[in-house]
């Protein structure tokens, strides 16, 4: 009788092998395939839950806005009262927007000297003229509200954008010639009859204050007021090379003072052009 011949050794070796990595491949396929059906189950349990809180918050809502109306017969006796005074709760709407440029910023510090950075006085007298006009129910729009670069035409896309009744953009002077110069300066675009009275108006109430020297108001051609469709001022609010001035330009309770005659100049500009 014929003898049945026996595989190799490395060939029935090579075959258990195989076998071990098509056994190990099907483990793999039936692990990813249990933690992907786990998975979903869980997402979809987690989407009830987050469906189920909805409907119980609204629910409660709807309680509690049926219950105040039968706790009002006026307003269960005449539908749509609850809409009308919802409507009157919304403040008056701002006659006025303006936008406030604080010059510099970022990488661009201005001028510095000492320990005066220009940028930062800038934006702290910009800061507080916004608090004391929005006091005053002025909408305002600033280009920066902190420490951030900006080009000179986005600064104007700001204020082109919003339409602004008055843009004004707030800087700090320098003379190296002559530091015993001193005193505020508004400058309006040469040829803009609006720009220039705006300019007169807010050194006007400043010499009023009789806190703050205002020197004169000026036409010139920087790239932000010949830019802007809408009036605009450049006010220069002191000069960083006077040694006094500069001291009270970094002042907190200066700037106030200088944020207050400010405002209270841009109020009376856009009070006399509406009157």
């Amino acid at each position: 009788m014929e003898q049945r011949r026996r595989q190799p050794v490395w060939k029935a070796e090579s075959r258990r092998k195989r076998e071990k990595r098509i056994a190990r491949l099907r483990r793999r396929i039936i692990a990813y395939t249990v933690r992907g059906i786990v998975a979903a189950v869980l997402a979809v349990m987690l989407l009830l839950m987050v469906c189920g809180c909805l409907y119980i918050r609204d629910f409660f809502r709807k309680d509690h806005k049926d219950a105040a109306l039968k706790a009002d017969p006026v307003r269960e006796a005449v539908p749509g009262v609850e809409e009308n005074k919802r409507d009157t709760d919304f403040p008056e709407q701002e006659k006025y927007t303006v936008v406030l440029d604080a010059g510099h910023g970022g990488e661009d510090g201005g001028t510095v000297e000492q320990t005066a950075m220009e940028k930062e006085i800038n934006l702290a007298v910009v800061l507080k003229m916004r608090e004391l006009l929005e006091n005053q129910d002025i909408r305002v729009v600033l280009t920066r509200e902190k420490d951030m670069f900006m080009k000179l035409e986005e600064r104007v896309q700001v204020a082109n954008g919003e339409k602004a009744d008055l843009f004004v953009s707030i800087h700090c002077n320098y003379y190296e010639k002559n530091s015993s110069i001193y005193g505020l300066e508004c400058y309006y675009c040469r040829g803009a009859e609006e720009g220039k009275y705006y300019a007169e108006r807010i050194l006007e109430t400043v010499e009023k204050s009789g806190e703050i020297v205002s020197r004169n108001a000026k036409p010139s051609g920087y790239y932000i007021l010949k830019n802007t469709t809408v009036p605009a001022v450049l006010v220069e609010v002191g000069y960083l090379s006077n040694y006094n001035e500069r001291n009270q330009l970094t002042s907190g309770e200066y700037q106030g003072k200088l944020a207050q005659g400010l405002v209270e100049g841009i109020l009376e500009g856009l009070e006399g052009k509406a009157g």
